[in-house]
């Protein structure tokens, strides 16, 4: 089931952050985005257990992926792609216009599935990661 998150959800977040990217934004930054009218955080919970979520913020005509990711145990299962039409059809509902992410130029797993879902390649942001990885960025028109 794919839903908004709540409150009590965050503890759950910052593990599968901490599990999957390495790093986390942390429970008072997920706490403080619940009254940000701008962000929109959704969870992928199955058997009560999320297993996957994606943060996004929108201004009315661009949807921007903050944080993405999926469970290492339920990755290649379409839970992402689940996640991913999900939050296309919830914004084209509020009349975005396309869509854009930044990506670690390493991460061929994550920049496959969104390529599969339609993303472009835009721009590189050299050294952009603290490891001065590249980032590529890539946007989707809706």
């Amino acid at each position: 089931m794919i839903r908004r998150y709540t409150y009590n959800d965050i503890k759950d977040i910052v593990k599968l952050e901490s599990l999957t990217l390495g790093t986390t934004l942390g429970e008072d930054m997920l706490k403080s985005e619940l009254d940000n009218p701008l962000s929109y955080i959704f969870v992928y919970s199955k058997d009560n257990e999320i297993i996957g979520y994606i943060s996004t913020s929108f201004d009315g005509e661009i949807v921007e992926i903050l944080n993405f990711c999926v469970n290492p145990n339920m990755q290649n299962k379409g839970i992402g792609s689940s996640l991913l039409e999900y939050i296309f059809d919830y914004f084209k509902n509020l009349n975005a216009k396309s869509s854009i992410l930044e990506v670690r130029e390493s991460n061929t797993k994550a920049i496959s599935l969104y390529t599969k879902s339609g993303y472009n390649k835009i721009s590189i942001r050299k050294s952009y990661y603290s490891n001065r990885e590249n980032a590529l960025v890539l946007q989707k028109i809706f």
